[in-house]
């Protein structure tokens, strides 16, 4: 299985790479604001220049929360690169000729692909820790009021579900085509519009409900993030375990 993982590794080391830019890129801008910020001049006051002085919390969680959405891309790279690569340069001939089950294979694919997403989220999620603790100064964190929630609110975990949907969805529908065809770059197009295609449909029903006329007839908010859930749940579940079933029920490579 270490072999495996390792040339699992090699084979998608560009998408590694990739990930880790989109991860670390936004806190290493953010960093650059705070640094640099103290430098710039927004006026003057008793005739003394007044810098510009950034909240760092705002900064440092504004760079953490594009960094979780941007990283997700990864995971529609990896998905769609995962299986159709290897029919790209011709090694999945060779690891048919193998004596390794397709499991293995595929148990291979998966811990990689699983190694990024737990690495995306898991710094962001410290680093929306330690601005949890500072927003409450070291002081113990009060229990969520069920009418109105201070800090981890609805909104914000509804945010996050969308995101961590979005991810999976990537993943999954490049994953499927992944399966079926030969094109890494048709697989995570296929990724990466699927999102879209079901936020628009949500979008035009909701318009044509509008145009109807109909008192309460709009989907409107959080109806509409709920059905994206939904439907992008459903595809991706779908999508993922017919590809899988491909992968390990297909004769040649």
């Amino acid at each position: 299985m270490r072999w495996l993982l390792w040339k699992d590794y090699r084979h998608n080391r560009l998408i590694v790479v990739t990930a880790l830019v989109l991860l670390l890129g936004p806190h290493l801008i953010a960093l650059g604001v705070l640094s640099g910020g103290r430098w710039v001049k927004t006026g003057t006051h008793n005739g003394q220049a007044v810098y510009w002085t950034p909240n760092s919390k705002d900064v440092i969680g504004g760079a953490s929360a594009y960094s979780l959405f941007i990283s997700q891309l990864a995971a529609a790279l990896i998905g769609g690169n995962a299986i159709a690569g290897e029919r790209v340069d011709r090694s999945a001939e060779f690891l048919y000729s193998l004596p390794i089950r397709r499991r293995k294979l595929l148990a291979s694919k998966l811990l990689l692909a699983l190694a990024i997403a737990v690495a995306v989220w898991l710094v962001n999620a410290l680093i929306f820790s330690c601005i949890i603790l500072y927003e409450f100064g070291g002081a113990p964190i009060p229990p969520p009021n069920p009418v109105n929630w201070n800090f981890v609110n609805r909104d914000v975990l509804l945010v996050m579900a969308m995101i961590a949907t979005t991810g999976l969805t990537f993943f999954c529908i490049a994953w499927f085509f992944s399966s079926f065809i030969a094109s890494p770059t048709v697989a995570i197009c296929a990724g990466l519009i699927t999102p879209v295609l079901v936020a628009s449909g949500i979008a035009l029903v909701d318009m044509l409900l509008a145009m109807s006329g109909l008192k309460g007839s709009r989907l409107g908010y959080p109806a509409a993030n709920l059905w994206y859930l939904g439907i992008c749940l459903t595809l991706a579940l779908v999508c993922f375990g017919v590809g899988t079933w491909h992968y390990l029920r297909r004769v040649e490579p």
